[in-house]
């Protein structure tokens, strides 16, 4: 595959995911973190790879397909796989140059559970996360990144400048994020989600516990444009417990 077409290809995707805590899928937009568009976008010229600046990536198909916001709808469903009731789970808000600015979680009875804001350098990186319950801050998310732009690592802290969690991202050679690992600030693992791809597209996540047993499975289903329209849960025995829609608004 030429570097055009893979490039077009991974930007046809969506992959939102993790803004810390949370994991949010698309099917290209970054590791989900969060300019310099195509510019940011890095090859390696030893093996003729491309290696994406992901959050780069997700940046240039939101602004350019003009999503203003993404709401998440969960449907649960009984034994016999219909909705038993539905929820909204979130809902992303983007600015015109398709930047992340505010994330918003909701609790059981729709009110705001608590909501995300963001911070970037002048070079387009996310550069702190805040959290607030009630508009008041409760904690703070810093990152690291390699020479690509992609986030390697993350930290979750309190307050009062506690670590109180830290995260690990794994990429494959195609700069696909296929790996996140969450830990206590002691180093123990308590939580890890594996993402599964065919041709650069996300197909299917895996979430274990800290034991390593499996949790969920996610199956990801994508519309004629390339966005992920649902998420289909199941469970660790295979039964399908759930389906989450996405909802887009534009500008």
């Amino acid at each position: 595959m030429t570097k055009v077409s893979k490039l077009k290809l991974i930007k046809s995707l969506i992959i939102l995911s993790c803004f810390l805590g949370i994991v949010f899928v698309f099917s290209s937009f970054s590791s989900s973190s969060e300019t310099e568009r195509e510019e940011d976008v890095r090859y390696d010229v030893k093996d003729d790879e491309i290696i994406l600046n992901l959050d780069a990536v997700e940046r240039e198909y939101i602004s350019s397909s003009k999503i203003n916001s993404i709401d998440k709808i969960n449907f649960n469903l009984d034994a016999e796989g219909k909705p038993l009731d539905s929820e909204k789970l979130s809902t992303l808000k983007y600015n015109p140059e398709g930047f992340l600015t505010e994330t918003i979680i909701y609790n059981d009875e729709g009110g705001v559970k608590f909501s995300f804001t963001y911070d970037y350098d002048s070079k387009g990186l996310r550069t702190r996360t805040s959290r607030y319950i009630n508009n008041k801050l409760t904690n703070y998310y810093t990152y690291e990144y390699n020479e690509f732009g992609n986030k390697t690592k993350a930290f979750r802290y309190n307050t009062e400048d506690e670590l109180e969690e830290y995260y690990i991202y794994e990429y494959d050679t195609e700069g696909n994020l296929v790996e996140e690992e969450w830990f206590s600030p002691e180093g123990k693992k308590v939580y890890n989600i594996e993402n599964d791809y065919d041709n650069n597209v996300k197909t299917r996540s895996y979430t274990y516990d800290e034991s390593g047993h499996l949790v969920f499975e996610y199956l990801f289903r994508y519309d004629d444009k390339g966005n992920v329209i649902e998420e289909i849960r199941y469970d660790n025995s295979g039964l399908q417990t759930g389906i989450i829609q996405y909802i887009y608004k534009y500008f």
